[in-house]
């Protein structure tokens, strides 16, 4: 889905604004994005909108890619634990902690923290001479969470650190920081490919939020609640967010834009009215383009195949204010037989080839 939004956002910033954006050369140090980031105000952006992620992030105030991608794998059973010491290490608010020299080059990008996979297999090898073959039968043995098996990878570990001229306490302190980490440590390939995403999505959305926000809407709009929530972060951004109308509309969402600084705003579609299908409002739509917005209701029903419009589609497009330009809500809404009746009346007509016009 978040691809799908990506994809979508590029494609609308090229109709609205006439630019053609290559995701794989946008800056990695824009200030736009970070400073969003920094705000917490990361609704709609790639694993960073939940509402305990939201805290983090606006505690940690990324300031680079790689702060992103260690969020992410940080953010997961066993790690959060040291999440607030991430962030004060970061920060300066706590000294950076390494249990022994040899790990500084380790763990310096993670600010002393263990966050990826791969700074196991390391720290087993530097420490304890694994190889990296067992170096990685150490880290799964130790995801298992067997008692017997984890009091035998321990003994292990410490042998073969004693062996490398490190003491036992030493040994057993770095021992006791991996255990939390073994069985739940991100692999650092995937969280930058996570942190990607999430930085491309930031990124739209900092930079070109009402084009954002739209693809994020027509990708979700079958879902009720994420609309909502899309719809007041707009409110938050001060996106005009416009109603559904049948001579505005399109099927999806989509930019309009209008006023005197042809700001962009956000016009709903009619499929994200419930109850209303593409199969009605498609032919509805096509029509508007074809012959010019509809002057009435009852211009509606003869010009347009509305073969999909049940009662209950007909009735949520009034509802939701689809068809104010054609009337009154009070009026069409007692009147949605006679509507439909006539619709399938003037239907029969165009398919006969009779013209309403003789019928008058």
């Amino acid at each position: 889905a978040n691809l799908t939004i990506l994809g979508k956002a590029k494609e609308i910033i090229g109709q609205s604004r006439g630019i053609d954006i290559d995701l794989h050369h946008i800056p990695m140090d824009d200030a736009k994005t970070f400073d969003l980031l920094s705000s917490g105000e990361t609704v709609g952006v790639f694993q960073l909108e939940g509402a305990g992620m939201r805290r983090y992030v606006k505690e940690l105030k990324p300031t680079t890619f790689s702060d992103i991608a260690a969020m992410i794998a940080l953010y997961r059973p066993g790690p959060m634990e040291h999440v607030p010491t991430f962030i004060k290490a970061k920060h300066g608010i706590e000294p950076i902690r390494y249990p022994h020299p040899t790990l500084t080059s380790i763990l310096e990008e993670t600010y002393g923290v263990i966050v990826y996979q791969e700074q196991v297999l390391f720290i087993v090898q530097a420490l304890a001479g694994y190889s990296l073959g067992q170096a990685d039968i150490f880290r799964k043995a130790m995801g298992k969470k067997i008692p017997a098996v984890m009091k035998k990878e321990k003994r292990n570990f410490i042998g073969g650190a004693r062996k490398m001229g490190y003491s036992a306490e030493v040994a057993d302190e770095v021992f006791a920081l991996i255990e939390p980490f073994a069985g739940y440590a991100f692999n650092k390939a995937h969280s930058f490919s996570y942190a990607l995403i999430a930085y491309q999505t930031a990124y739209l959305k900092a930079n070109y939020p009402a084009e954002y926000i739209t693809a994020f809407l027509i990708t979700n709009a079958d879902q009720s609640e994420k609309v909502a929530t899309a719809v007041a972060e707009c409110r938050r951004l001060g996106i005009t967010v416009l109603p559904p109308d049948i001579n505005r509309s399109q099927v999806s969402f989509f930019i309009e834009k209008g006023g005197e600084d042809n700001t962009p705003a956000i016009r709903f579609g009619l499929t994200a009215i419930k109850n209303v299908g593409l199969g009605a409002v498609e032919p509805l739509v096509a029509e508007c383009h074809r012959g010019g917005e509809f002057k009435s209701i009852e211009d509606l029903c003869r010009r347009a195949d509305m073969r999909g419009v049940n009662r209950r589609a007909m009735e949520s497009l009034i509802k939701a204010g689809a068809l104010d330009c054609l009337g009154d809500r009070s009026t069409l809404l007692p009147n949605i037989g006679r509507i439909l009746a006539l619709a399938q009346r003037e239907q029969h007509l165009r398919e006969t080839g009779l013209s309403w016009r003789r019928y008058r």
